[in-house]
């Protein structure tokens, strides 16, 4: 067993863990913490409706099964030392880190990468830095993305339908002993900020960090409302590959010889050498997972015309679900 800030992991057999849930909340890193009761209840429900919920979906997650009130079961995975936020609208670090006012909503959400560091405070951190300092691959940083841009989409619709404004979230990846990128840790209040539509309340654990009061008063709130819808939002996920296919660097490229030189008689003298190669889109009716990225890495050795002169890369995006006026004019 080992422990957490509020949780507690017991790893079980046949690659499973428990996961116990305290009554225990923290903030600034540990600096400020105390007990409150029933926090790791309702914490380990909700965690359950919205695991649950992220399932029905088609995300890939740890979660199993529900134990009892504050345990649940769950897949053993290597958790991952970057951990992704998203945001919608600018509230907490990100207004200290750019001197931003709390409050104002984003074009489009802004997906951030962290390191896990409770030591330097957990540092903003590129996904070109992560990659390199070999804390993620590259291929865990488009997946974690991507699947990140589908929780959110998925996760404000449901906050809407009871009249909550998703401010951000943290998510937590770990890696299955199969290999698979599974969402993991938890999903609750502790890991999300959440306002109320029409007054702007903060109903998360700002209200613990900035001496609000009420704190699990609001918790309950939320896993009351959530326990309460009756009909989850339909949702149309839109998720698209493009790969590319190229010749190996050490295969001669006739046809790009020929176009080297046509681009030099026209006059483009800087150009050292033209590559060519040919892509593909592929578009999947589904949310981004790391059974599509196998699925895809499949898909592109198969459409290779010949694998000995041939390779290929993809990146996997979501995209936001379509409207129905798109739907009706691609009909």
């Amino acid at each position: 067993m080992w422990s957490g800030k509020a949780k507690d992991v017991l790893v079980l057999e046949n690659e499973k863990v428990q996961i116990n849930f305290r009554d225990s909340i923290s903030a600034f890193d540990g600096v400020k913490k105390e007990e409150l009761v029933d926090k790791g209840k309702t914490n380990c429900l909700t965690s359950v409706k919205l695991f649950e919920l992220l399932n029905n979906y088609g995300f890939e997650t740890h979660f199993i099964s529900q134990i009892n009130d504050t345990q649940i079961l769950c897949e053993y995975v290597e958790i991952l030392p970057v951990e992704v936020v998203c945001r919608n609208i600018s509230a907490g670090s990100f207004c200290r880190r750019y001197g931003y006012e709390e409050g104002l909503v984003f074009d489009q959400p802004l997906v951030e990468f962290f390191v896990k560091d409770d030591a330097h405070h957990d540092p903003l951190i590129t996904q070109a830095v992560a990659v390199q300092m070999k804390l993620i691959s590259k291929m865990d940083a488009i997946l974690m993305e991507a699947i990140t841009r589908a929780v959110n989409e998925i996760l404000v619709k449901v906050f809407g339908l009871i009249s909550l404004q998703l401010v951000d979230f943290k998510l937590e990846f770990g890696r299955s002993k199969s290999g698979q990128l599974l969402l993991a840790d938890e999903i609750s209040l502790d890991t999300m900020r959440l306002w109320e539509k029409k007054t702007g309340e903060k109903k998360d654990k700002d209200r613990y960090r900035q001496d609000l009061g009420d704190v699990i008063v609001h918790y309950k709130n939320i896993l009351d409302r959530l326990s309460n819808i009756k009909k989850l939002p339909d949702y149309n996920p839109i998720s698209t590959a493009r790969v590319i296919i190229k010749l190996k660097k050490s295969v001669l490229d006739p046809a790009g010889e020929v176009t080297f030189r046509s681009l030099s008689r026209k006059g483009y003298q800087n150009i050292d050498n033209v590559r060519l190669g040919k892509s593909a889109e592929i578009i999947f009716n589904a949310v981004p997972t790391s059974t599509i990225q196998l699925e895809l890495e499949a898909i592109s050795e198969k459409i290779l015309s010949n694998p000995l002169i041939e390779d290929f890369e993809f990146k996997i995006q979501h995209h936001p679900e379509k409207s129905v006026e798109q739907q009706s004019l691609e009909e």
